[in-house]
C-alpha cells in the first residue's frame, strides 16, 4: 500500500465575518497517498481553494487535524512548516507568477534561492526540470518571449525543481485555451505516471477527469470522495 503523504481528520476552518462565522470547510477527512492525482472538485465559493490552502500549509485549521507523513502539523512550528513548503511541496498557480525580467533558469532556481542549504546539484536539478516539461531550449527566454502555456510548463518546472513530495496546482489551466490547457493536463498525467503526487484545484469536471479520483467540494463540506 502506498504511504499517507497528507491525512485530514475532522478539519474545520471558520472565518469571522462582522458578526458572522463563516464556515468555510467542515469536517472534512481524507488522505492523499503517495502517487495520487487527485482534483478538488467544485465552484466558487465552494470551500475548495480553503481546502488547498490548508494543503499547502498556507493557513491552519480552526478544528481537527492535519498530518503531514504521519507528523500533526500542529506539533510543527511555523519556521518549520515553511521549511517543509519549500523542500517537500511545489506550488503550481493560474497566474505563472514568474518574475518577468528573469529568464526562465533563473526563474525556475528561485526555489533553490529561498532553500536553508541550496543542493550542491543546483544546476543539474534545474536543468532537470526543464527536460521534463520540455522547456530546456527556452532556458535563456524570459516571460515575455512565452506563450501562455510555456509559461506554465516553466512554472511547473520552478514547482519540480526541488523534487517535492507533492505538487499542489490551483486552477493551473484557468488562462489557457482549451488546446493548450490540454496539453498541461497531459503533463501533469504524464508526471504522475513518472509516480509525482499531484493535486489539482478546478471548478469544471472537464479538467477534473483527467485525474484519477476527485473530491467533491459544495458549501464548505465534502459531499463525494471517488477514493
Amino acid at each position: 500500500m502506498s504511504a499517507d503523504v497528507i491525512r485530514f481528520a475532522g478539519v474545520c476552518k471558520r472565518y469571522p465575518m462582522g458578526e458572522t462565522i463563516v464556515n468555510a470547510l467542515v469536517d472534512a477527512s481524507f488522505t492523499i497517498r503517495e502517487g495520487d492525482f487527485v482534483s478538488i472538485l467544485g465552484p466558487s465559493g465552494s470551500g475548495k481553494s480553503t481546502l488547498m490552502h490548508l494543503l499547502g500549509f498556507l493557513d491552519s485549521p480552526t478544528s481537527g487535524e492535519i498530518l503531514f507523513e504521519d507528523r500533526p502539523i500542529a506539533e510543527i512550528s511555523p519556521d518549520q512548516r515553511a521549511r517543509i513548503r519549500a523542500e517537500k511541496i511545489g506550488f503550481v498557480f493560474q497566474a505563472f507568477n514568474l518574475l518577468p525580467r528573469m529568464d526562465v533558469f533563473a526563474n525556475t532556481r528561485l526555489p533553490l534561492t529561498y532553500h536553508p542549504r541550496p543542493p550542491a546539484d543546483a544546476a543539474a536539478r534545474i536543468w532537470n526540470a526543464l527536460e521534463l516539461v520540455d522547456m530546456k531550449n527556452r532556458a535563456h527566454h524570459r516571460p515575455g518571449q512565452l506563450s501562455g502555456g510555456q509559461r506554465q510548463r516553466v512554472a511547473i518546472a520552478r514547482a519540480l525543481v526541488n523534487e517535492p513530495r507533492i505538487l499542489l496546482a490551483d486552477e493551473p489551466t484557468g488562462n489557457l485555451d482549451s488546446r493548450t490547457a490540454a496539453t498541461i493536463l497531459d503533463l501533469f498525467t504524464e508526471l504522475n505516471r513518472q509516480g509525482r503526487t499531484i493535486v489539482l484545484v478546478t471548478h469544471d469536471p472537464k479538467i477534473a477527469a483527467y485525474s484519477r479520483r476527485q473530491i467533491h467540494v459544495m458549501d464548505g463540506r465534502i459531499i463525494r470522495d471517488d477514493a
